[in-house]
């Protein structure tokens, strides 16, 4: 995926989930900012293309929902399968995703597909199937934080199988 094209996903994606103060979202609505999601892939991604299976994994954090007060946080997971290399472009197919809510509840998310590489990624719109905000869509940013210097190394020798990404915003409308 190209910069531009990511950065013209953040730009919206940023405009449309975050308010500039945080404290207020629209009922129906959550927005989080912060916390860390881990790519994972089996088998490691290697300079040559292949057949791969990703999981994201990881926390949401400081999340406001005028209609869910008791919701402060989630831990996100998701999978699917696709063909990719090092360093990208990373689009499975759809992803079979759940939110597991601060407040014990469980959001199950269908039809969101990954988009972009081991250094940024947007999680473009799925639709809630059950659970709160059933009905919402929900859309992510991240960008990585955990890659080893020079990055490549992993790519080259045995395959890059993790990356720590940390999430710029996370929303549900």
């Amino acid at each position: 995926m190209s910069s531009m094209r990511v950065l013209l996903l953040a730009g919206v994606l940023a405009a449309a989930l975050v308010s500039p103060a945080q404290a207020e979202a629209a009922p129906g609505t959550v927005s989080c900012t912060g916390g860390e999601i881990d790519l994972l892939m089996h088998p490691g991604l290697t300079l040559a293309p292949g057949s791969q299976w990703l999981t994201l994994t990881g926390t949401l954090g400081r999340c406001v929902t005028p209609d869910h007060p008791a919701i402060s946080s989630g831990v996100l997971t998701a999978q699917g399968g696709l063909t990719a290399g090092c360093p990208g472009p990373i689009a499975p197919d759809d992803l079979e995703m759940t939110v597991r809510w601060s407040d014990g509840s469980v959001s199950t998310v269908e039809g969101a597909r990954f988009q972009g590489d081991i250094h940024q990624w947007a999680l473009m719109p799925g639709t809630i199937t059950s659970g709160p905000f059933t009905g919402g869509r929900v859309a992510a940013l991240g960008r990585s934080t955990g890659l080893p210097d020079p990055w490549v190394l992993p790519c080259v020798i045995g395959g890059l199988s993790q990356v720590r990404t940390a999430v710029q915003a996370f929303g549900i409308g």
